[in-house]
């Protein structure tokens, strides 16, 4: 492996889809090391793109050659994958988001992950995005003073396609994990509908109401429906409102007696996950959002889908770590 004076070296795991986009920004980083994907083709193409080590099976991978990996397959395959990864000795993951499709196979992964003493990181873009940063900020600071409720609206036209997830794991689940960084605390309650409108397999519209302590709420609405891109996030508070495109990385922010939207530049996300996840390489530190954030997000994810089941509002337990 490399030493801490060099760039890690991080193979991408699954070059389909987002995968893609992980290869890009790795190498404009320096630290793509290789790339993997069950597509012969593919794996050879962005091998000979940036010149890196190309594999079509994990199997393939040599071991102790690699800082780290990105995990970028669907979710049906995250935890074959991870496991495979931590039997080679790769001591730093960061699994896309959902981490898995339920809690049994997160804690599995976690579980060997702990044995062999592995560092994880789960892909919560948004956390990453600036302007969600300047929101959290604010909230620190006080500026709309007691947080009252919060809302986010992330929909977009999605054709049917084959896939493993419906909207709720895929796309608000962004969300959830928004709600529980911006808040610093877990929901207590939820309740949840959901159905299918267009999509025959998996829901394709979502929309939960999650209470915290205090009777703090957030409402999370998504789905695969609406003709246009819509990714927003709105905390109101006592003494004012934050509105963020999380988009085009626009913050407002309203008093009583002010509207202000300062400017900032964008950037992107996935640069600024992607530094951290090799900066926690060479530091040996463990990367945020971690393991406990990739559970408490699948947690609120299956009481959501007993919600809608149900009819009911359904308590969140806490899992033990």
């Amino acid at each position: 492996m490399s030493s801490s004076r060099e760039k890690p070296k991080v193979i991408v795991v699954g070059t389909g889809g987002f995968g893609k986009n992980h290869v890009r920004v790795l190498a404009e980083l320096g630290g793509l090391g290789g790339v993997c994907d069950i597509d012969v083709e593919k794996a050879s193409t962005y091998g000979r793109l940036y010149n890196v080590p190309h594999y079509s099976s994990v199997s393939e991978i040599p071991e102790n050659v690699y800082d780290g990996a990105v995990v970028s397959t669907p979710t049906s395959t995250h935890k074959e994958v991870a496991l495979q990864l931590i039997r080679k000795n790769f001591k730093y993951l960061l699994i896309e988001k959902p981490f898995t499709p339920n809690l049994r196979e997160a804690f599995e992964i976690i579980s060997q992950a702990r044995r062999e003493r592995v560092k994880l990181m789960v892909g919560f873009i948004e956390r990453f995005n600036p302007a969600v940063s300047m929101v959290k900020n604010y909230v620190g600071e006080g500026a709309v003073g007691e947080i009252i409720m919060a809302s986010a609206m992330r929909v977009r036209r999605w054709p049917e396609r084959i896939t493993d997830l419906g909207v709720l794991l895929d796309t608000a689940i962004h969300d959830i994990d928004l709600m529980r960084y911006v808040f610093s605390e877990d929901p207590l309650k939820v309740y949840a509908k959901m159905g299918r409108s267009m999509h025959r397999i998996h829901e394709d519209y979502v929309t939960l109401l999650l209470t915290f302590k205090a009777e703090k709420m957030a409402i999370i609405q998504a789905n695969w429906l609406t003709p246009f891109k819509i990714r927003s996030l709105e905390i109101i508070g006592s003494e004012g409102v934050i509105e963020a495109d999380l988009v085009s990385q626009q913050v407002t922010l309203s008093s009583k007696d002010d509207r202000i939207t300062p400017f900032s530049e964008w950037s992107e996300p996935l640069r600024h996950e992607l530094k951290h996840f090799l900066e926690c390489i060479v530091n040996g530190a463990t990367p945020s959002p971690g393991e406990q954030d990739a559970v408490k997000a699948l947690e609120i994810v299956e009481s959501s889908f007993k919600s809608s089941e149900t009819g009911n509002v359904v308590n969140i337990g806490t899992q033990p770590f």
